[in-house]
């Protein structure tokens, strides 16, 4: 009797301390907020364009004399529910309008992103609440991204302009420090390329993710209740359904088993993503599948199209940030993918490398400063005298451009400045640029090297010349000998 208590306490303890390990592991283990940035950006676009399209016809939707009466529609709503647009007057509301898209647009950057996520959240449920006629799935997925996203405060720490500020700054102060030896100038922030996993992006990512979860298989349990997802016309129906429907699907009737295995399909798939979503072997298939499931329903009934965005934006909490980011910066081993030659001794020069490194996602590009580097090591067609008229790249295949073909190069490399690149890359454009390029850089400022040359200061005043009993320790400084201007030389 005594074995049995010992062993029923003992698996008690094991039982609870494994729970109490698995839940930290869970919700509390640091991870890639790349995935939560990426969301962020598609949940800001979309909320962008919802919002845009009611303002063409704001006062019918939002206004108080709308297709829905302010008063009744606030007394319509649950105790405590909110929403500040019951106290914007009609004459103000453009101009709130106008504000609440400037939100959206912050959020999507990720410009003050801990601050626009929150106000995000705020102006999707007001506007949810305040034309309850127009609410359908889009609008509820959009108020748990946005809540999830403010609450967890994650979403800028990838793929943000907040991000970026930070780390350009970081380089424009390595930038001013002077050369190390055999180095020269670093021009790379202190924070790496890789955002760093933090406790408080896997707590968002995991609020999405059991979300999502509980979203498809609760739509899989409910549908089971309809006889036409047993007999598999499920599909065929609403293909047929004239309200939603905007292409003829009238021809697929002659193939009864393809819309059978439609139905069956869709059905299989939302009862077992609960399950197989957490299986890492089966996972990629669950992400597909609901994809393809989304995109399908909005080739059928276009008016679900922003609902499908929504939530293959919200399965993108389940894809790996390295496997995101390895799509625009390669693997480890193809990077460095670009090393880029730059003056050293120049200023401008400097602020550019600062500016580039900032926006790489890894380790796409390398800076070598051109007054520390022994251009042999680097690429034997390299001179130096073409390097200091121009900014070339050499890329791990053995490309090398110079000018402004070098900083395109680079900008089709960085997801930052991708639209730049292929904007500096259609005709007319090019000739422009390289003629703009050649003439900053022929007139870009350099810093000279102090020698005995230049930057020399004169020789102090012999002892013998007049007035030389003034020159002791109480001698006015304004008869200390200066420096010649002249002897001061720039290049």
């Amino acid at each position: 009797m005594r074995r049995l208590l010992t062993d029923a306490v003992d698996y008690l303890s094991d039982l609870t301390t494994a729970v109490r390990d698995g839940w930290s592991r869970f919700f509390f283990r640091p991870a890639d907020p790349t995935a939560l940035g990426l969301i962020r950006i598609a949940t800001g676009l979309l909320a962008l364009w919802s919002l845009f399209v009611l303002g063409l016809d704001l006062h019918a939707y939002l206004g108080s004399q709308g297709w829905a009466d302010a008063e009744s529609t606030r007394q319509a709503l649950q105790p405590f529910a909110w929403s500040f647009w019951f106290f914007v007057p009609d004459s103000m509301l453009r101009l709130v309008w106008a504000a609440c898209l400037v939100v959206f647009a912050l959020f999507t950057v990720g410009l003050f992103s801990r601050t626009t996520a929150v106000l995000a959240w705020i102006v999707v449920v007001s506007t949810v609440r305040r034309a309850p006629f127009a609410l359908f799935g889009f609008d509820q997925i959009l108020s748990l991204l946005t809540l999830y996203l403010a609450v967890c405060g994650a979403s800028g720490q990838a793929f943000s302009l907040d991000r970026f500020l930070r780390r350009y700054r970081q380089a424009r102060v390595a930038a001013a420090m002077p050369g190390k030896p055999g180095v020269g100038r670093l021009v790379s922030p202190v924070d790496p390329g890789v955002p760093r996993s933090t406790i408080a992006a896997n707590l968002g990512l995991r609020l999405i993710q059991l979300h999502l979860v509980f979203i498809y298989g609760m739509a899989g349990l409910a549908k089971l209740q309809g006889p036409s997802w047993w007999n598999g016309m499920a599909i065929w129906g609403t293909m047929t359904a004239g309200e939603f429907a905007a292409v003829d699907f009238t021809g697929l009737a002659a193939w009864p088993k393809l819309l059978n295995l439609l139905t069956h399909g869709s059905l299989a798939l939302e009862l077992l993503y609960p399950i197989f979503i957490w299986i890492g072997l089966t996972r990629p298939l669950m992400i597909v599948g609901a994809a393809l499931l989304h995109l399908g329903i909005a080739v059928v009934s276009p008016g679900l199209t922003e609902f499908g965005l929504a939530m293959i934006a919200g399965n993108l909490a389940f894809v790996s940030g390295v496997w995101l980011r390895g799509l625009a910066t390669g693997g480890t081993d193809e990077q460095p993918a670009l090393r880029v030659l730059f003056d050293g001794a120049c200023p401008r020069c400097r602020a550019s490398m600062a500016l580039i490194t900032a926006a790489d996602p890894d380790h796409v590009v390398e800076p070598v400063d051109l007054t520390a580097a022994d251009l042999a090591t680097i690429d034997r067609r390299l001179t130096r005298d073409a390097c200091m008229k121009a900014m070339h790249v050499v890329s791990r295949g053995g490309k090398l451009r110079s000018g402004f073909d070098a900083v395109t190069m680079i900008g089709r490399r960085l997801p930052l400045f991708q639209p730049l690149a292929i904007l500096g890359s259609l005709p007319g454009v090019v000739h422009l640029g390289r003629n703009v390029y050649n003439q900053i850089a022929a007139s870009r400022p350099r810093e000279a090297p102090c020698t005995d040359e230049v930057c020399a200061i004169p020789a102090p005043v012999s002892s013998a010349t007049p007035n030389s009993s003034r020159s002791g320790p109480s001698a006015d400084p304004r008869d200390a000998p200066r420096p010649d201007s002249q002897t001061v030389k720039h290049p």
